[in-house]
């Protein structure tokens, strides 16, 4: 069995400022292994697209090794460990998205029986209708053998984790922070009985609260994990059009629960479901579109077609090394709360640009 502490390079390179996953992945093409990166040089370090000088010192110079001996010494005594991209036990499907994680922190498994997954997301404010239809959709394909993949949020996520785990069947919760911190503390239980049945999952360290500017990136591996995503109930600026987004960069399929054209949260999937998602009843109507059968009939995988952004991407023109705020960018962009928040984080893992305390953002110097 691989020693856990040999993870401690992947965890430490991570930290260091302006060491994105772009980043992370060309120094891990160009030596071989974070320990390699830690022992080249400068001038070595320097030589990878996007390392600059002070970046490369900063590598150099690491010292703070203890921080991440006690951390991972912490995580083991939880029940928790960290899978690397290299590890085989890490999920295939991430493999193939944009920007993989360079490692997850777990609580629980994740095995092969979670390569059929589906996202179930939405309001945190759900109506009757919402979250009696967000327990049903999650028990039908809990009981179809696919794994339920959600945010362990209020509302639509809390009902998807209870039908699957009442079901019988395995669910992953993607956290917006570290898997120390129980978010929101309502969700206790649920944080009890999941890894029991699935895994707790997380990109970021213990101790990361449950901060506003993570939730985009949680988002994305909750996308990231699934062949696709189910919206049931969500306001024209929810956070869940996110995770849509991020599902069709990752070429995942995005599906809609239509409801009463005079509830609120009918809004979000409805706009969905013009824009072409498919229109979710049952349980069916999404295990047919993605041609996922019960266990041991052959599924075929997700697919991998990706539309990442380029560097011309408009959100762009509207930077430079002026700090701009959030709320003033999505003015300027012309496009959704939703759509911008998906937009940045993207870019931000590309290495393109940086995000200041206020949400203020510039070009990446």
């Amino acid at each position: 069995m691989m020693d856990p502490f040999s993870t401690i390079p992947w965890l430490a390179l991570r930290s260091i400022p302006g060491v994105g996953i772009v980043i992370f992945h060309r120094l891990l093409r160009r030596f071989g292994s974070p320990e390699a990166v830690f022992q080249a040089s400068t001038e070595e370090l320097r030589s990878v697209k996007g390392v600059s000088a002070a970046i490369a010192q900063a590598i150099v110079s690491f010292a703070d090794w203890p921080r991440w001996d006690a951390l991972l010494e912490r995580l083991i005594a939880m029940g928790g460990e960290v899978l690397t991209c290299r590890d085989p036990r890490f999920p295939e499907v991430l493999r193939q998205i944009p920007y993989t994680p360079p490692f997850l922190y777990i609580l629980g498994t994740i095995g092969p029986e979670d390569h059929l997954a589906i996202a179930i997301v939405g309001t945190r404010k759900p109506s009757h209708y919402g979250r009696k239809t967000g327990y049903r959709l999650a028990t039908e394909l809990a009981r179809q053998g696919v794994t339920v993949v959600s945010g362990l949020a209020r509302g639509i996520d809390t009902m998807a984790h209870q039908g699957a785990l009442e079901a019988g069947g395995r669910t992953l919760a993607v956290l917006g922070c570290g898997l120390d911190i129980i978010y929101p503390p309502e969700n206790k239980e649920l944080y009890r009985l999941i890894p029991q049945q699935g895994a707790l999952v997380s990109e970021f360290p213990l101790g990361t609260p449950p901060e506003a500017r993570n939730f985009p990136r949680r988002n994305r591996l909750i996308s990231g994990l699934a062949h696709g995503v189910v919206i049931v109930e969500a306001g024209e600026q929810s956070g869940t059009h996110i995770t849509a987004n991020f599902a069709l960069e990752q070429g995942r399929e995005v599906f809609a629960v239509p409801g009463p054209v005079d509830l609120p949260g009918s809004a979000g999937p409805h706009r969905w479901i013009q824009q072409g998602a498919k229109l979710v009843r049952e349980s069916a109507d999404i295990l047919e579109e993605i041609r996922i059968f019960p266990q041991g009939s052959g599924v075929p995988a997700p697919s991998t077609a990706v539309r990442s952004p380029q560097p011309e991407d408009p959100i762009l023109a509207h930077l430079s090394l002026t700090p701009v705020q959030l709320d003033e960018l999505i003015r300027l962009a012309g496009l959704s709360a939703p759509e911008v928040m998906s937009r940045l984080t993207l870019l931000e893992l590309q290495g393109l640009i940086q995000e200041l305390p206020g949400k203020y953002f510039v070009l990446a110097g």
